[in-house]
């Protein structure tokens, strides 16, 4: 499986990276805000994309639209410390799964493997 990490806190990127490669994930890279997050989404056409909502770049709804466009077939996966309600219209059908920050690293990065295999199957 294949995951792309995006959040601005670097020390959180490098903790969940840990935690997702330990459950067998390769990572294929981590950044700290929307923009590079679609432009390296569109390069590597990873199978999940966790993201947090509040990010510099664009807005939540923006974000998620131009990730889909970017990469079509990815599981996006919020980790945040906001609710995927507070996203606005029809974006945050896009979300396949919402891990609130408070989650263990170790339970989070479970729930985004389980969610990456489950599409893999399919």
């Amino acid at each position: 499986m294949r995951v792309l990490l995006c959040d601005d806190t670097a020390e959180l990127r490098a903790l969940l990276r840990h935690a997702l490669e330990s459950e067998g994930a390769e990572i294929v890279g981590d950044v700290g805000d929307g923009d590079a997050a679609v432009r390296l989404a569109a390069d590597e056409r990873p199978d999940v994309v966790v993201l947090d909502l509040e990010m510099p770049g664009p807005d939540p709804q923006a974000l998620l639209i131009a990730l889909r466009g970017a990469a079509p077939n990815a599981a996006l996966v919020t980790f945040s410390g906001h609710e995927p309600a507070a996203v606005a219209g029809t974006a945050v059908q896009e979300i396949a799964l919402h891990v609130p920050k408070t989650t263990d690293l170790s339970a989070a990065a479970r729930a985004v493997r389980e969610l990456g295999r489950s599409r893999m199957r399919t």
